[in-house]
């Protein structure tokens, strides 16, 4: 009977989940730097792995390559060519005959000089160059850095004339302005003159070449006569505007903007022929940046001299007061204008006045006898005709009459003529503002 053996299967193990306690979660934090370092390890040694099995194979590659050149033909063609009899025999000649070396030498140098001279001079621009820059044009001369440009290079001749040589890059969209005519053509590295020549150009004798270098691409203009404009900057210094206030107490003023200097660019054009500016022409210029300082001054006074009048009066628009603008270009604030007959009087002598005043002080030209219930005694005032024609000029309200009353004023004059000279007008009292 045929025995058949059986083999246990071996049991599932079953994975638990790990309970979630303190005491795990410690643990789980104490092992993490130590599962972050040993994932780091094997990134580092898979990438090491990486690197020396790619550098082994580029390795590989190459001497396999290395070995195909060998056995080429092309290899063995010239190994076959340095270790052929005759170039074998020639050399031992060479280093054993020194009449050999010497007809080796001087065939050599004969063959280079041969060479040399059949081959074509670079051609050169026969006519005046002025390069066009950011900085302005200038005419090409011993002095001029030699430049490179993604459409001109410009390099110096090897020769004992040290020509300048202007190289056109290949591939370049080159612009050409010459006897009216507009020409485009594009580059194909060569030398400018060789460019010219395609595009049909020839230079008479007065005409230059004009290459300007200020935009992306190459633009040439070739004329007789070239006209630039170049600039001047001038500097200028601030203007000082005053500005009367008549509220301002005369001798003080005050600085309402600062001046700042500024300048003024002159456009001029000149005009170049033969590589020489014969001309210059004054185009214009711009405008002026600089701002002009303001100050403004007073001139408001408490008197004025006794010939000074009004030359123009501005009342206030709430209608109580104004300013008072005298001819000497003072000017006076006042709070009330009134309309009041005037007399005259004078002291001493028959029928004169006292020469005291009411209230103790001396009189003289400007003491007015006032009636006090009006006019407060110690008011500064301001008199002249209603209609302007005469003056009284400065007066202080220091004395009074038994006939002053209501809007009279009596005036004091030096003279019983000048009394009767004034006689008895209407006149406009100003009350002056007094000093604070």
């Amino acid at each position: 009977m045929e025995r058949i053996e059986t083999v246990a299967r071996r049991p599932i193990p079953v994975r638990r989940r790990p309970k979630l306690d303190p005491v795990s979660v410690c643990q789980a934090i104490h092992d993490a730097p130590d599962g972050l370092v040993r994932l780091v390890r094997r990134g580092v040694r898979a990438v090491g792995y990486w690197l020396a099995w790619t550098w082994d194979a580029v390795v590989t590659d190459q001497k396999q390559m290395y070995q195909d050149f060998l056995r080429s033909r092309f290899a063995r063609s010239w190994h076959a060519f340095f270790h052929a009899p005759a170039l074998a025999g020639f050399t031992a000649a060479l280093r054993n005959n020194w009449l050999v070396r010497f007809t080796g030498m001087v065939a050599l140098t004969a063959a280079i000089f041969v060479g040399v001279s059949l081959t074509p001079a670079a051609p050169t621009l026969d006519a005046i160059c002025i390069l066009v820059e950011q900085d302005g044009p200038q005419v090409v001369s011993q002095d001029t850095e030699e430049l490179d440009r993604n459409y001109l290079s410009l390099r110096r001749s090897l020769g004992g004339d040290k020509a300048m040589q202007y190289i056109l890059q290949p591939g370049y969209t080159v612009t050409v302005d010459h006897a009216g005519q507009v020409i485009t053509a594009v580059s194909a590295g060569e030398r400018l003159p060789v460019f010219l020549e395609r595009c049909g150009i020839s230079l008479g004798d007065d005409e230059m070449v004009e290459l300007n270098l200020t935009g992306d691409q190459l633009s040439i203009r070739i004329s007789g006569t070239l006209t630039y404009q170049h600039f001047v900057t001038v500097e200028t210094d601030y203007e000082i505007k005053r500005t009367p206030d008549p509220l301002m107490d005369k001798g003080t003023e005050e600085i309402v903007r600062k001046g700042v200097s500024g300048q003024i660019v002159e456009t001029y054009e000149d005009t170049v022929v033969r590589g020489e500016v014969v001309s210059t022409r004054y185009v214009g210029a711009s405008h002026d940046t600089s701002h002009a300082e303001l100050v403004r001054y007073g001139t408001r006074v408490y008197e004025v001299e006794r010939d000074d009048t009004i030359e123009r009066v501005v009342p206030n628009s709430s209608g109580e007061g104004g300013i008072l603008y005298f001819k000497s270009g003072d000017t006076m604030t006042y709070s009330k204008a009134l309309t009041c007959s005037s007399t005259a009087y004078y002291s001493g002598g028959e029928k004169g006045a006292a020469w005291t005043t009411a209230v103790g002080a001396k009189v003289g030209i400007g003491t007015i006898a006032v009636d006090p219930k009006v006019i407060p005694y110690y008011t500064k005032m301001f008199i002249q005709t209603t209609n302007g024609s005469r003056v009284y000029g400065m007066g202080t309200a220091l004395d009074c009459g038994g006939a002053i009353k209501g809007n009279i004023v009596d005036l004091w004059f030096p003279t019983y003529g000048d009394c009767r000279s004034w006689g008895r007008r209407n006149v406009t009292v100003y009350i002056l503002d007094k000093k604070a």
